[in-house]
């Protein structure tokens, strides 16, 4: 036999959706098609309404920036910023795989310098010392998640087009302001 169960009703305490279980039912709760829980991007910076906008499956960089009401008039878009969380996970996925590595490497030169300063080689403990240092700065690093965009192109390409970005839930793009200042550093 196959009854229909109304399970909100059931959660209800509704005594008559409360189907009482026997051995060997079987329940089965479907998943609604392609449901997914509302998804948001953020764009700050140099856009004429920052903030945190809800998008729709398959919506683009494009639109959602047009949503926006564009961009300002001061904005630096070649210098646009766009970050994905995925993005990130996998890449700081990526350093700590190699800060792993890293530091089994600098178990092994320990034990090398160990031996060698036994025998009056400094070498060893020196390398040890720069690659103590190096895995300190690679522990301290976090992932940024950047992927790297034209913004001005996903704003002008037509619906569809492959420099329009497909946005996913976390995206967040940040447009800076245009800058007329050169740093020069060195000689």
């Amino acid at each position: 036999n196959l009854i229909d169960i109304d399970l909100a009703a059931a959660a209800r305490g509704d005594a008559a959706a409360n189907v009482v279980l026997k051995p060997f039912d079987s329940l089965s709760i479907k998943e609604v098609s392609e449901w997914r829980g509302q998804e948001s991007v953020t764009l700050a910076g140099e856009v004429r309404f920052p903030g945190h906008y809800s998008i729709r499956r398959g919506e683009t960089l494009r639109s959602v920036v047009a949503r926006a009401g564009g961009l300002t008039e001061y904005a630096f878009a070649d210098g646009a910023v766009f970050t994905r969380t995925d993005l990130r996970r996998r890449e700081q996925e990526q350093l700590d795989a190699l800060a792993s590595r890293m530091q089994k490497d600098l178990a092994i030169l320990a034990v090398q310098a160990s031996a060698s300063s036994q025998g009056g080689g400094g070498g060893a403990a020196s390398a040890l010392s720069i690659g103590q240092q190096l895995f300190a700065q690679l522990r301290a690093a976090r992932a940024v998640g950047r992927l790297v965009i034209d913004l001005r192109a996903a704003q002008k390409a037509p619906p569809g087009a492959s420099s329009d970005v497909i946005l996913r839930d976390g995206d967040e793009l940040i447009v800076p302001r245009f800058q007329q200042e050169v740093t020069v550093i060195g000689e």
